[in-house]
């Protein structure tokens, strides 16, 4: 489905770890992230596993899919309980798929939230890789918050998988408030290059 209503450019694909715990840090634009985020770790051999709020998995077939697939169950009202189970996840060989900006932007030209600090503190209690995904083009398919997908265009969908950050200096003061402060604001500068290279590139297209 997704071959006929989006083109695709993908870089950066050697940066993923063929096994092993890993987070997957990506910009959160679009509805339809998880589905092309999804289809291009799939297409590297791995299983992705999404942290999704726990009203999901009550909706019967829906539920029992996310289960089945080993997502994890985040209870937005009981926060650790969501973070242990992530942790277990990682620590168990799972490439994790967060959107550190809890909610997709509205911004125009793709431009970051202030982002969470939970995918630092996994990266750094879990030792998993911690890498930065830009992504460009899935609110062409979808815009931010509308339930009405532009299907005919077939905009071209960009992910750049970044390098690891590098968190060794951090995860040797384990995870003190000021240690995660910094990996958060490591991720933030790192991701929004990112963000900005890929909508520069599409404005000079």
């Amino acid at each position: 489905m997704l071959i006929l209503v989006r083109r695709r450019d993908w870089r950066g694909l050697d940066q993923i770890p063929p096994s092993g715990g890993v987070v997957l840090a990506a910009n959160h634009v679009s509805h339809v992230d998880p589905l092309l985020i999804a289809e291009m770790v799939l297409a590297q051999g791995r299983t992705p596993a999404f942290l999704a709020k726990s009203s999901l998995f009550g909706e019967g077939i829906v539920g029992r899919w996310f289960r089945a697939a080993g997502h994890v169950e985040v209870d937005r009202s009981h926060g650790g309980d969501g973070f242990g189970a992530a942790l277990t996840a990682l620590r168990g060989g799972a490439l994790l798929v967060v959107y550190p900006e809890g909610s997709i932007t509205k911004d125009r030209d793709g431009r970051l939230l202030n982002l969470k600090t939970g995918a630092v503190r996994l990266a750094l209690e879990s030792g998993a890789p911690l890498i930065p995904v830009a992504q460009r083009g899935a609110q062409d398919i979808l815009p931010a918050y509308s339930r009405r997908p532009r299907l005919l265009k077939r905009p071209t969908v960009t992910i750049n998988v970044g390098r690891p950050l590098n968190l060794t200096d951090l995860r040797q003061r384990g995870l003190e408030p000021e240690a995660v402060r910094d990996g958060t604001r490591r991720l933030a500068d790192t991701l929004g290059q990112m963000v900005e290279e890929l909508e520069g590139g599409q404005r000079a297209d």
